[in-house]
């Protein structure tokens, strides 16, 4: 990379920066009002690309329709994104906002489960 490469790559990352710091309130907000129950909360954040929605719904002890919606609803909140191959995937993590609490098992319970399968 040359100088003005790399001068243009720390602009972009100052600017960044002030965004997410800008967007934390906003972000946390509409992650608050989309997921106002630890249930939500735990299925939205298992949907992290590596589990299927019928994974979810068990581990969360969920209807599929409510997990499907919640999927739905959060893709077209701009919260969560549907990749190429139909995996959905969230963006935010909700520990990083103090929004998945001790009660909050569904992702503990999957990620043994994975762990379980892959022995």
């Amino acid at each position: 990379m040359g100088d003005t490469d790399m001068a243009l790559l720390a602009t972009m990352q100052e600017i960044r920066n002030w965004v997410r710091a800008a967007a934390y309130p906003g972000v946390r907000k509409l992650l608050e009002e989309a997921l106002p129950e630890a249930k939500l909360r735990a299925a939205y954040q298992m949907l992290d690309g590596t589990v299927s929605l019928d994974q979810v719904r068990v581990a969360c002890k969920m209807s599929p329709n409510v997990v499907g919606a919640l999927a739905q609803r959060c893709i077209a909140m701009g919260l969560m994104e549907l990749t190429e191959d139909k995996r959905r995937v969230r963006l935010f993590d909700l520990n990083d906002f103090g929004l998945l609490g001790a009660g909050d098992e569904g992702q503990e319970r999957a990620t043994n489960g994975r762990q379980a399968k892959q022995k």
